[in-house]
């Protein structure tokens, strides 16, 4: 809760006005712990418990610690001891340093600086959709002001580097920044409960952090608590004894500004002395009896009056409040003397405000490493191969007489001499003087640090693929696969961080919930810094993000940049060997997966010209709806001109039919005609029977060809060409074929007769 110092060096006194920051629990404000009971036999108990508790696990895990702290001079380029520094200034040489594994871990943290993940947060219910979103947009403005990005990667590099790192979330009084706060917090300040082993610390009792502040600051913020604060410094005023509640991680930067340079003028400034007084601060879980509620979406959470959420769920009968033991966060700040503060969390979550980011765990007691503790030996090994080569290429091997040097050089000048690269020996007469270079030894040590430094490589995963150098890997499927090997070796860091990113958002969407709860607008901004200006709990039901409960989630997991260009290679391999029309079905998966500056506006625009929908939206957006619109606008239009031209197609159909009933009937009335005049003309000549030869003879002269005429004609013609069809040998008296065109000529005049 507490930060006397930022990291300018600045004083934030607001932070001290009241460990329960505006807006908290009211009721934990009750309980406060009141100034004059902090002395009392049950304070001064508890201020020894704790006390213990700190000073076990200062011993528990200050091996550990000074392991982790040399680690991290490792990377400073602090590489040699002082006995091995001394050693190489007596021989003339210079402890250099080749720092081998700086490439590595630089590569690790820059990839999460480069990829760096993105969240959004879910609604529970799907009427609490809007919510939900405005509680994104919320977190995204906070993420911004608060530098998140920022303060979590520092805390990564320590993870990578040491083996722990350590974010911040809590809540202040509001001046000039945001109420709720996201932020870095350096390892050397901070202890745990070393029995736990949830990488969350869920199974933890307690953590703890300690900082030095300056006497009258903290006097400042302690009004009453001045005398107990005076008796706390003098114990530290002595340097010398600051490691009986410290460690050397802890209090190194404490020592060096007593102890680091001299003042530039020849006399100090006397009568000043600048006093430090160590403040310690545990958040520790106490098993109390709370009201919890039970039953809605609030169900398991510590109870708040003062929560419009809480409260209309319990009065609407959704939900109830019971009592149960629970181990309560508690918060104590107090120094070597005495207890300063002690009080119940004003966090709801009921949750440490410190989220660890874990390297590696050693497994016999938990203690954490990062990757420099398993290279450092071979990086030892490079740094003392390298000195040993320049040592054996500048140096000479002599075997000589005892005698053989004149009276007046001494050993001193000889060895000075035989140095220098064009040096000038004398010797007495007779006397043997064997210079031995032995430079054929530097080269094997030479190969072996060579070896050393391609041994860090595969130590480490960061492969000379990774790092974009020059391999005898030639092929594209080469690279790549050696690619995946080096981001398998270095998945856990990432993973981790994953995980630690996740539990630190589940903390700060919960103190969202709980502390904004007024009214509120702020102003967002898209990759192209397009402004978008939001408000929440303006009484709209849309906007209020204190009434309903939602889940931070990570939408964005993918940190190497690599393994996401490796997918999009093999996406374009796939939609190479599609058809167009299809391949183009894919493009907004491929842009998504690539690392380009304004990616969504781009797959936003190739989904809007294939007509494709986001997978992942839930609701259409107002763009589709619109598009969505438009369309069955337009469908209707074309469905209301199919149906007009339908209408008139349907007209000229009737108009048809009846031409051709009115034509059915005039056919029906020639038939009836000509069966009365057939009839009339039988009658005719049934009663005449001589008549009618005279008339068929007359009929035949003008041309007349009967029915059955034409009938006998169109037989005869059909037995004649079967006739020609069927093969017949010659010379048997056959007929000879009548010629097609006659033929055709007879049939011809039949139908015109």
């Amino acid at each position: 809760m507490f930060d006397l110092k930022s990291e300018d060096g600045s004083v934030r006194k607001t932070q001290f006005k009241s460990p329960i920051p505006a807006g908290a629990d009211q009721e934990s404000g009750k309980r406060a712990t009141r100034v004059a009971a902090l002395d009392k036999p049950d304070m001064i108990e508890l201020h020894h418990r704790l006390l213990d508790y700190y000073t076990r696990e200062l011993d528990r895990q200050f091996d550990n610690r000074q392991d982790m702290a040399g680690d991290e001079d490792y990377y400073d380029n602090i590489q040699w001891s002082a006995e091995d520094k001394e050693t190489l200034n007596d021989r003339g040489q210079d402890a250099l340093v080749y720092n081998v594994i700086s490439a590595s871990v630089d590569w690790v943290t820059g990839t999460e600086k480069r990829a760096r993940t993105d969240f959004k947060v879910l609604p529970r219910r799907k009427e609490e959709a809007k919510p939900a979103e405005k509680k994104t947009q919320l977190l995204k403005y906070l993420s911004d002001v608060n530098r998140e990005p920022f303060h979590i990667s520092r805390s990564f590099e320590d993870a990578v580097k040491v083996g722990l790192g350590w974010i911040e979330d809590g809540v202040q009084e509001e001046d000039e920044d945001e109420p709720l706060y996201t932020r870095y917090e350096n390892w050397r300040n901070m202890l745990w409960d070393s029995a736990a082993t949830e990488l969350d610390l869920k199974d933890a009792r307690y953590v703890i952090r300690s900082k030095w502040a300056d006497l009258d600051v903290a006097c400042a913020i302690f009004k009453k608590r001045k005398g107990l604060l005076e008796r706390s410094a003098a114990d530290n005023d002595d340097y010398h004894h600051l490691d009986y509640y410290g460690d050397q991680a802890m209090d190194e930067q404490e020592l060096s500004l007593e102890q680091a340079g001299q003042s530039r003028t020849s006399d100090r400034i006397q009568g000043y002395q600048r006093r430090r007084v160590r403040l310690i601060e545990m958040w520790i879980r106490l098993p109390v009896e709370v009201e919890k509620v039970k039953g809605g979406r609030f169900t398991g959470e510590i109870y708040d009056p003062h929560s419009p959420g809480h409260r209309e769920e319990v009065e609407r009968g959704e939900a109830e409040t019971v009592k149960r033991v629970t181990m309560r966060m508690h918060v104590a700040i107090f120094t070597t003397a005495g207890m300063l503060w002690f009080s119940e969390s004003p966090y709801r979550h009921n949750r440490f405000p410190f989220t660890p980011i874990w390297g590696h765990r050693r497994g016999r007691d938990g203690m954490p490493y990062g990757m420099i503790r398993r290279l450092k030996d071979i990086q030892k090994d490079i740094n003392k191969r390298a000195s040993k080569a320049l040592h054996i290429l500048s140096t000479s091997k002599v075997i000589m007489d005892e005698d053989a040097l004149p009276d007046d050089m001494t050993i001193e000048e000889f060895l000075e001499e035989i140095s220098r690269p064009d040096a000038v020996i004398r010797k007495k007469a007779g006397k043997t003087i064997d210079i031995n270079a032995d430079r054929d030894l530097s080269q094997w040590h030479l190969e072996l640090m060579s070896r050393s430094i391609s041994m860090i490589q595969q130590a480490s995963g960061v492969t000379d693929e990774l790092l974009g150098r020059k391999t005898n890997a030639t092929s594209g499927v080469a690279i790549g696969k050696r690619q995946d090997q080096g981001s398998l070796a270095t998945a856990k860091y990432f993973d981790n961080l994953l995980l630690a990113w996740q539990i630190h958002g589940e903390k700060l969407l919960a103190n969202v919930e709980q502390f904004m709860s007024e009214q509120k607008s702020f102003r967002i901004t898209n990759m192209r810094g397009k402004p978008e200006y939001v408000d929440v709990n303006d009484g709209l039901p849309e906007n209020d993000i204190v009434r309903c409960k939602a889940d931070y989630i990570i939408s964005e997991g993918a940190f190497h940049a690599t393994m996401r260009a490796a997918a999009v290679d093999s996406l374009l391999e796939a939609m190479s060997k599609m058809t167009p029309e299809l391949a183009v079905l894919f493009m907004d998966l491929v842009v998504e997966n690539m690392d380009l500056p304004n990616r969504e506006e781009i797959v936003k625009r190739i989904r809007a010209a294939t007509g494709q929908r986001d997978p992942d939206a839930e609701e259409p957006t107002e763009e589709e709806i619109a598009q969505a619109q438009a369309q069955q606008a337009a469908g209707q239009a074309q469905q209301a001109m199919l149906e007009a031209q339908l209408k008139k197609l349907m007209a000229e159909g009737d108009k048809i039919a009846a031409q051709a009933e009115e034509l059915r009937s005039k056919i029906s009335g020639h038939h009836v005609d000509a069966q009365q005049k057939a009839l009339d003309a039988a009658a005719m000549a049934i009663a005449m029977p001589p008549a009618t030869h005279i008339a068929d003879h007359i009929l035949a002269e003008s041309g007349f060809v009967s029915q059955t005429d034409k009938n006998e004609a169109m037989a005869a013609l059909a037995q004649q060409a079967a006739a020609q069809q069927q093969p017949q040998a010659p010379g048997l008296g056959a007929p000879a074929p009548q010629q097609p065109q006659a033929a055709n000529e007879q049939f011809g005049l039949m139908q015109a007769a």
